[in-house]
């Protein structure tokens, strides 16, 4: 390319233009793949930490669902700061602190300094991601909504299944730490990046709902904390931080209902298409992503896979997803969300159920037959739920309804590690109270885990039943 061709090409990138929107969305699908990445690539790598550490391979899962929760908990705050510092400003800082805190996660020599700098990695995750995509949402036109929506999911479904495999080869290779120091370049690079592409955009910044934050992150972190203990540890300790949290959850809600500037303005929950892509679409989704948490300690610890040859069987889940992709939006418009999410809802827990199946013994083909159709159907369910959501939500509520959106999806990724965590403790409980159990034998607590995380997706589908007929029709006709 000439160099006037090139300087045109490069005096184009302008806010409002096409291919700055572009690039934008480039950047922060790039962002969002690396935060999410983060989330799931140490999973096949637990048992090599594990081993570093002197502990269990369980026992490190709250590495995986403390960074998960503490982007959760700092999302709400996410638009106010973009609004009251800048979004550009507030992107690059991010992008600088999660970097810096990767690789003193790579330096960590203790399960208890890993967990402090996974939750800084998450507050800097959890300021990165919901800005960018704020930006990405105020600078799309509402025609061109379902699109952006649908691109960006795709990296928090390539990610989850990318980053077992990538962990498990990085892990072999090079040992586990390289998983974070590698998190060092991209970081320079999306920096840059962001310096050059982001606007400062903001709107006025209303009063910060400081009891609410305070109600949000002390409540979420004693519940996800109870949860934690509690399969491991049934004591008064687990019960008092679960029904701590629960309360304090609940006082969130009332106090948010109540003040005149909440952290979250739950207005949206009005909206009988975001509720149920929510509250019922939470259950699910909170199932599916116990999944690839799941499946790679089954074959590690129960079956004695490598971690590589592990990541390369939740890898397969990727060739669904990636088919999935160019009939999504066609399988929508032709059958419209609910009849699509009731049906696909039911699939999810049938091919969760099914993993129940996967053993040494099983033929290959027919391993990848399972995995595959897992991730044809996880594909729809979650494009589906995300379009859903917004379908009836106007454009000056967006911002609100984003916030409280990503909060509920984020707290599933970490509560499916919990749910995760908590089936393989049950199920090991009733193999030994039922030893001649059918499922019994190496893996048998992870088999009979993924029979009781489809269940939980049953009862996602509950909400999807209730959906009036033509919902999101809005964003499919």
């Amino acid at each position: 390319m000439s160099q006037p061709a090139t300087l045109s090409r490069i005096a184009a990138v302008v806010p409002g233009s096409a291919l700055h929107h572009r690039l934008v969305m480039a950047l922060v699908s790039a962002a969002l793949f690396m935060e999410i990445l983060d989330g799931t690539i140490i999973t096949t790598a637990l048992p090599a930490m594990a081993h570093t550490f002197g502990t269990t391979p369980v026992a490190l899962d709250i590495g995986v669902s403390a960074y998960l929760l503490t982007v959760g908990v700092f999302v709400p705050a996410s638009s106010w700061v973009a609004d009251r510092f800048g979004a550009r400003h507030v992107f690059a800082a991010a992008i600088a602190l999660f970097t810096l805190a990767s690789a003193l996660c790579g330096m960590a020599t203790g399960p208890t300094m890993f967990v402090l700098l996974r939750i800084v990695q998450g507050m800097a995750g959890a300021l990165m991601v919901p800005v960018g995509r704020l930006v990405v949402m105020r600078l799309t036109a509402r025609d061109k909504l379902v699109e952006t929506l649908a691109a960006l999911i795709w990296p928090a479904l390539i990610a989850p299944v990318i980053g077992p495999p990538l962990g498990g080869l990085i892990t072999q290779l090079f040992g586990w730490r390289w998983i974070f120091y590698f998190n060092l370049p991209l970081g320079v690079i999306a920096l840059g990046a962001c310096l050059w592409l982001i606007p400062d955009v903001r709107e006025t910044a209303r009063r910060f709902d400081w009891a609410g934050f305070a109600y949000c992150s002390t409540g979420l972190f004693a519940l996800q904390l109870g949860l934690e203990r509690a399969p491991r540890h049934a004591d008064p300790v687990a019960l008092g931080l679960t029904l701590g949290g629960t309360i304090l959850v609940v006082a969130l809600v009332r106090h948010l209902l109540r003040v005149r500037h909440p952290l979250i303005d739950l207005g949206a929950w009005r909206v009988t298409t975001f509720r149920v892509a929510s509250r019922g679409g939470s259950l699910t989704r909170i199932a599916v992503n116990a999944g690839p948490f799941l499946l790679p300690l089954m074959l590690q610890a129960g079956y004695g896979f490598s971690a590589f040859h592990a990541g390369l069987f939740v890898l397969t889940l990727f060739v669904g997803d990636f088919t999935m992709k160019g009939f999504v939006t066609r399988i929508l418009r032709r059958f419209g969300h609910r009849p699509v999410l009731v049906v696909n809802g039911f699939a999810c827990a049938l091919s969760l159920a099914a993993m129940a199946l996967i053993t040494p013994a099983l033929p290959l083909p027919l391993v990848v037959v399972i995995l595959v159709a897992h991730g044809l159907v996880r594909s729809l369910e979650f494009t589906s739920l995300t379009t859903l959501a917004f379908a009836d939500i106007d454009r000056d509520a967006m911002g609100d309804a984003s916030g409280l959106y990503n909060t509920a999806m984020l707290l599933s990724g970490a509560a499916g590690i919990t749910l995760a965590a908590t089936a393989v403790h049950a199920g090991g409980a009733l193999i030994r109270l039922v030893p001649h159990l059918p499922l019994a034998g190496p893996g048998g607590d992870y088999r009979v885990a993924f029979l009781l995380v489809a269940v939980v997706a049953l009862l996602g589908q509950i909400d999807a039943l209730r959906l009036p007929r033509g919902a999101g029709d809005t964003l499919t006709t």
